[in-house]
């Protein structure tokens, strides 16, 4: 290489060598070329630089078409019923034995890996509600760098309200190792120390606090604080004491924390070692399951709808029958917020309630406060 070159091409040179990706690259080469001496001596160095740009160029354009496949490939899946708990695992665990089971799902069950390559969907009836459960195709070590739709399926579960591990007894600890190092890295905590709040989209018009007397400030200034962050139509959930500050460090935060559970599954009855459960279990609830009895499936399914923080409750017309369906709200619910649930005029204009379940005596006659439990049945009076 010719070494008269100006000041100017050795500054470009030294962009180049320290550029940080592709395009970074593309500009210094630009320079470099639009600087490079022009006499024959240097037709070399010319050359080399019109070559290393044509080949960044090329790997800029793979890179755009890899992201335009990756983003139209992204996988989502719309939430119903009262809650979606995803289920999580590397190949052949037992994914797809469960949702089955549970749910009667149509979703293939096959002895080899990576039998499920979409996200697969079904309800569990749970008191006259449904848990939707979602089967995501396997987890792999580095799918939190991308392998085998790692991206987007952890985009999956950063939605889901609470993850179930689906570990197969006779790997228990390797399994979980990995699949708890590829939650750090997607920066997914699990059973973490709970935020001090939480936040819902809501079907209503305006901002709902649950258990607002956690929060320790002005609830206007939040409130407004809230809407300058575009969020106008949300229910806030405190789950203790909360300050402005708190808020702003939620919101801000790329970390989530996620209810977990881990399911054990004994294939052919094959236990797992002692050390290795103790490891799952001081760190998320553990259950086991075998052949997924009844017994076991009900079992479970309390499990799910544990995870979820959320109470079922029963509304009534004086004088008539309770509803058919329960209605679910955020654990810690009162009788206002079921009345603010029911109808923005039953909070403004309420009266009082009465309770059928926790109350002290059928039918107690209770105020705004009440805070209510699964299995309540509530009769709402306004004027």
């Amino acid at each position: 290489m010719t070494t008269n070159v100006t000041v100017e091409y050795a500054q470009a040179e030294k962009r180049f060598q320290e550029a940080h990706g592709p395009e970074e690259q593309l500009t210094a080469l630009l320079e470099m070329q639009s600087t490079a001496p022009d006499h024959k001596g240097a037709e070399n160095l010319r050359a080399e630089i019109s070559r290393k740009i044509k080949k960044t160029r090329e790997k800029i354009e793979k890179n755009e078409e890899q992201r335009k496949k990756a983003s139209s490939r992204s996988v989502s899946i719309r939430k119903e019923g009262i809650g979606q708990i995803v289920l999580v695992g590397m190949p052949n665990s037992g994914k797809s034995t469960i949702l089955k089971a549970l749910t009667n799902a149509d979703v293939e069950i096959a002895d080899y890996p990576f039998t499920t390559k979409t996200p697969q969907v079904g309800m569990i009836d749970y008191m006259k509600s449904r848990i939707q459960l979602v089967e995501i195709p396997p987890l792999i070590e580095g799918s939190c760098e991308g392998k085998a739709m790692g991206r987007e399926l952890f985009g999956l579960i950063r939605n889901a309200d609470a993850v179930a591990l689906v570990l197969d007894s006779a790997n228990l600890r390797k399994e979980f190792i990995t699949l708890k190092n590829e939650f750090s890295k997607a920066e997914i905590e699990l059973n973490a120390a709970k935020h001090p709040l939480s936040l819902e989209k809501s079907r209503f018009l305006g901002i709902s606090l649950v258990n607002p007397a956690f929060y320790k400030a002005n609830l206007n200034e939040l409130k407004a604080f809230l809407r300058k962050r575009g969020l106008s139509n949300v229910t806030i959930v405190f789950h203790r004491n909360t300050v402005l500050k708190d808020v702003e460090m939620f919101l801000s935060s790329k970390t989530v924390s996620k209810k977990a559970m881990a399911i054990i599954a004994e294939k052919n009855e094959v236990k797992a070692d002692e050390s290795a459960m103790k490891l799952v279990a001081s760190e998320m609830p553990v259950f086991c399951i075998g052949k997924l009895r009844d017994k076991e499936k009900n079992a479970l399914a309390e499990k799910f709808f544990a995870m979820l923080d959320r109470v079922l409750v029963f509304t009534k017309k004086p004088g008539e029958k309770q509803a058919d369906k329960p209605m679910a709200l955020p654990l810690g619910s009162t009788i206002g917020d079921a009345a603010r649930d029911l109808h923005q005029d039953f909070e403004k204009n309420f009266k009082y309630a009465k309770v059928w379940g926790s109350a002290r005596y059928p039918g107690q006659r209770v105020s705004k406060g009440f805070v209510l439990k699964t299995g309540d049945i509530v009769e709402i009076y306004s004027g």
